[in-house]
Protein backbone atom coordinates (compact mmCIF):
# COMPACT_ATOMS: atom_id res chain seq x y z
CA UNK A 1 0.00 0.00 0.00
CA UNK A 2 1.35 3.62 -0.62
CA UNK A 3 1.83 6.18 1.38
CA UNK A 4 -1.05 8.67 0.87
CA UNK A 5 1.67 11.40 1.69
CA UNK A 6 3.78 10.56 -0.86
CA UNK A 7 1.42 9.92 -3.85
CA UNK A 8 0.25 13.16 -3.05
CA UNK A 9 3.17 15.30 -2.88
CA UNK A 10 4.25 13.55 -6.09
CA UNK A 11 1.19 14.02 -7.79
CA UNK A 12 1.77 17.76 -6.76
CA UNK A 13 5.27 18.27 -7.82
CA UNK A 14 4.10 17.02 -11.55
CA UNK A 15 0.62 19.24 -11.49
CA UNK A 16 3.12 22.41 -10.47
CA UNK A 17 5.45 21.12 -13.35
CA UNK A 18 2.92 20.92 -15.91
CA UNK A 19 1.04 23.45 -14.93
CA UNK A 20 4.20 26.27 -14.96
CA UNK A 21 4.44 26.78 -18.31
CA UNK A 22 1.70 26.31 -21.30
CA UNK A 23 2.87 27.18 -24.89
CA UNK A 24 -0.37 29.44 -26.93
CA UNK A 25 0.14 31.11 -29.82
CA UNK A 26 0.17 34.93 -30.55
CA UNK A 27 1.22 37.27 -33.54
CA UNK A 28 4.93 36.95 -32.26
CA UNK A 29 5.03 33.61 -32.10
CA UNK A 30 4.64 31.02 -29.25
CA UNK A 31 3.94 32.77 -25.74
CA UNK A 32 4.46 30.98 -22.27
CA UNK A 33 1.11 30.95 -20.33
CA UNK A 34 0.26 30.13 -16.79
CA UNK A 35 -2.42 27.67 -16.16
CA UNK A 36 -4.05 29.67 -13.47
CA UNK A 37 -7.83 31.12 -13.65
CA UNK A 38 -8.40 34.16 -14.14
CA UNK A 39 -12.11 35.88 -13.08
CA UNK A 40 -13.35 38.03 -15.55
CA UNK A 41 -14.88 40.39 -13.45
CA UNK A 42 -14.30 41.34 -9.51
CA UNK A 43 -16.68 43.44 -7.79
CA UNK A 44 -15.61 45.23 -4.38
CA UNK A 45 -19.06 46.51 -2.70
CA UNK A 46 -18.49 49.46 -0.58
CA UNK A 47 -20.96 51.80 1.42
CA UNK A 48 -21.48 55.02 -0.79
CA UNK A 49 -21.78 57.08 2.52
CA UNK A 50 -19.27 55.77 4.46
CA UNK A 51 -16.51 53.74 1.86
CA UNK A 52 -16.67 51.01 4.51
CA UNK A 53 -16.73 47.59 2.63
CA UNK A 54 -19.69 45.36 3.34
CA UNK A 55 -19.29 42.35 1.37
CA UNK A 56 -20.61 40.26 3.80
CA UNK A 57 -23.97 39.74 2.67
CA UNK A 58 -24.02 40.70 -0.76
CA UNK A 59 -25.09 39.16 -3.96
CA UNK A 60 -23.26 40.06 -7.40
CA UNK A 61 -24.95 38.49 -10.40
CA UNK A 62 -23.51 38.09 -13.86
CA UNK A 63 -25.63 38.09 -16.67
CA UNK A 64 -24.27 37.79 -20.42
CA UNK A 65 -27.13 36.90 -22.97
CA UNK A 66 -28.29 33.46 -21.45
CA UNK A 67 -25.20 32.94 -19.40
CA UNK A 68 -26.05 33.67 -15.59
CA UNK A 69 -23.93 33.10 -12.75
CA UNK A 70 -23.90 34.36 -8.97
CA UNK A 71 -22.10 34.55 -5.76
CA UNK A 72 -23.01 35.31 -2.26
CA UNK A 73 -21.17 36.26 0.48
CA UNK A 74 -22.80 35.14 3.83
CA UNK A 75 -23.90 38.11 6.16
CA UNK A 76 -22.29 36.42 9.27
CA UNK A 77 -18.85 37.13 7.39
CA UNK A 78 -17.86 40.07 8.60
CA UNK A 79 -14.36 39.14 8.24
CA UNK A 80 -14.99 39.15 4.61
CA UNK A 81 -16.17 42.42 3.74
CA UNK A 82 -13.40 43.87 2.13
CA UNK A 83 -13.52 40.47 -0.14
CA UNK A 84 -13.79 40.96 -4.36
CA UNK A 85 -16.23 39.00 -5.16
CA UNK A 86 -16.35 37.05 -8.32
CA UNK A 87 -17.36 33.71 -9.72
CA UNK A 88 -16.18 30.51 -10.68
CA UNK A 89 -17.98 29.94 -13.98
CA UNK A 90 -17.66 33.41 -15.41
CA UNK A 91 -13.53 32.51 -14.87
CA UNK A 92 -11.45 33.08 -18.28
CA UNK A 93 -15.04 33.86 -20.34
CA UNK A 94 -14.83 36.94 -22.17
CA UNK A 95 -18.03 38.56 -22.97
CA UNK A 96 -20.41 42.08 -22.28
CA UNK A 97 -22.27 41.19 -18.69
CA UNK A 98 -24.76 43.30 -16.75
CA UNK A 99 -23.70 43.22 -13.07
CA UNK A 100 -25.49 43.53 -10.26
CA UNK A 101 -25.62 43.41 -6.70
CA UNK A 102 -28.18 43.46 -4.28
CA UNK A 103 -27.59 43.44 -0.28
CA UNK A 104 -30.41 44.04 2.52
CA UNK A 105 -30.53 47.74 3.56
CA UNK A 106 -29.24 48.67 -0.01
CA UNK A 107 -30.64 49.87 -3.39
CA UNK A 108 -30.01 47.32 -5.84
CA UNK A 109 -26.41 48.24 -7.72
CA UNK A 110 -26.50 47.34 -11.63
CA UNK A 111 -23.97 48.07 -14.19
CA UNK A 112 -24.55 47.25 -17.59
CA UNK A 113 -22.43 46.72 -20.68
CA UNK A 114 -19.07 45.54 -18.56
CA UNK A 115 -16.91 44.31 -21.43
CA UNK A 116 -14.60 41.50 -20.74
CA UNK A 117 -11.70 41.44 -23.44
CA UNK A 118 -10.66 38.05 -24.26
CA UNK A 119 -6.57 37.97 -24.67
CA UNK A 120 -3.91 35.22 -25.81
CA UNK A 121 -3.95 33.41 -22.72
CA UNK A 122 -6.39 35.08 -20.23
CA UNK A 123 -9.20 37.43 -19.84
CA UNK A 124 -8.50 40.68 -19.27
CA UNK A 125 -10.22 41.25 -15.62
CA UNK A 126 -12.43 44.39 -15.11
CA UNK A 127 -12.43 45.61 -11.59
CA UNK A 128 -15.35 47.50 -10.85
CA UNK A 129 -16.36 49.19 -6.99
CA UNK A 130 -20.25 48.92 -6.24
CA UNK A 131 -21.08 51.61 -4.17
CA UNK A 132 -24.15 50.79 -2.35
CA UNK A 133 -26.62 53.65 -1.60
CA UNK A 134 -29.01 52.80 1.47
CA UNK A 135 -32.44 51.84 0.78
CA UNK A 136 -35.00 54.63 1.87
Amino acid sequence: MRDFRLVSLRLTAALTGLSALVACDNVFGPRACTMEMRPSVVVYVRDARTDAYIAAGATMILTDGAFVDSVTVPANQSGENARGLWTFDSGERPGVYQVTVRRAGYEEWVRSGVWVRGGACHVATVTITARMVTSP
